[in-house]
């Protein structure tokens, strides 16, 4: 038996204007910084009750590029007490198929019929209540683009199917759920693994006083007249109870801290809270909201939906009190 951790991110899941979402995908890759002039938060329950009733004579497939998504048959469960949904979406790929190997011997194709594919999974828990999702990151399944295209071409033909309009097209996204809590958790950490920096002249403008790492940072980048600078600070190989200096790596933390908002540098940190604790990176810009819980899981076997969705749902109900005051939930 291997032990396996698996992460969930949290998300609200909103309603945008398609032509803003679409201008915001193409500022992403300028970089820039776009929000949306209007977005509500999208009540998936009637969607999610009709595919659960009309799972036998409803098409849930939907072409992403080259692949294709697809709502894993009979995946939907509901948890009365909690309120929530719990489903899978699978990526279907017919291309760069692996091949099976034993040692020793001539690797063999894995020859796939018309209509079959190579699926990856992710399973995905909706609160009903608070109108947030927990999505499994799965490096193979399907992206939170992917997700995002699939639900609001999901949604559109759910619409159509119901003979719903829309008084303007709409696109699903996912808003990644900020705890700006953990940098306390980060100051109170007893191990720091990894310490990574990166800034411009403009970011580390304030922090050019001081004799800390991210001082020290603005006066090379002023002193070799660049413009950008990255800086990691890690043990490498090493004991789990091994750690950078704790004072140094708190002492960059108060300052990053004292930072105006929109003047700080990217903070990387990989930490451990404790001994017990799993390693935990944290971009200290965006503290994503996320969980991550440990399965054993034995060779030549998958992880089952349903267990996954059981083991991440008990977590998640010690985690709503959190959930409501990020969200300023009353």
């Amino acid at each position: 038996m291997a032990r396996k951790y698996v992460r969930f991110n949290y998300f609200e899941v909103k309603l945008v204007p398609a032509k803003e979402a679409f201008k915001k995908q193409i500022a992403e890759v300028e970089r820039e910084d776009i929000t949306f002039s209007s977005a509500d938060l999208w009540d998936m329950t009637e969607f999610l009750n009709f595919l659960d009733s009309n799972k036998e004579n409803f098409d849930t497939s939907v072409l992403l590029g080259d692949e294709r998504g697809e709502l894993e048959p009979g995946s939907i469960i509901y948890t009365e007490k909690y309120k929530t949904y719990g489903f899978q979406l699978s990526k279907l790929v017919d291309t760069n198929i692996p091949s099976k190997k034993k040692i020793g011997k001539i690797k063999e194709e894995i020859m796939l019929e018309d209509d079959e594919f190579i699926g990856h999974f992710v399973t995905i828990i909706y609160d009903d209540v608070h109108k947030v999702v927990m999505v499994q990151s799965n490096l193979y399944g399907l992206s939170t683009i992917q997700i995002e295209q699939y639900l609001t071409e999901m949604r559109l033909k759910f619409l159509d199917e119901k003979g719903y309009e829309d008084d303007e097209i709409l696109a699903v996204r996912l808003t990644p759920i900020l705890d700006h809590t953990k940098l306390k958790s980060a100051l109170q950490a007893d191990y720091y693994r990894k310490l990574r920096i990166k800034g411009s002249d403009i970011s580390l403008d304030s922090a050019l006083d001081g004799d800390s790492l991210i001082s020290d940072a603005r006066r090379t980048l002023f002193k070799m007249q660049g413009v950008n600078i990255e800086i990691t600070v890690s043990l490498g190989v090493a004991e789990k109870t091994a750690s950078l200096d704790e004072a140094a790596v708190r002492e960059v933390l108060s300052e990053f801290q004292n930072i105006p908002a929109d003047q700080r540098p990217k903070i990387e940190l990989t930490m451990k809270e404790d001994e017990e604790a799993p390693i935990e990176v944290i971009n200290l810009i965006e503290p994503r909201m996320t969980d991550r819980i440990s399965v054993e899981i034995e060779p030549r076997k998958t992880i089952g939906h349903e267990f996954l969705h059981g083991k991440m749902l008990e977590k998640y109900i010690t985690r709503r009190s959190d959930i409501r005051r990020v969200l300023g939930i009353v």
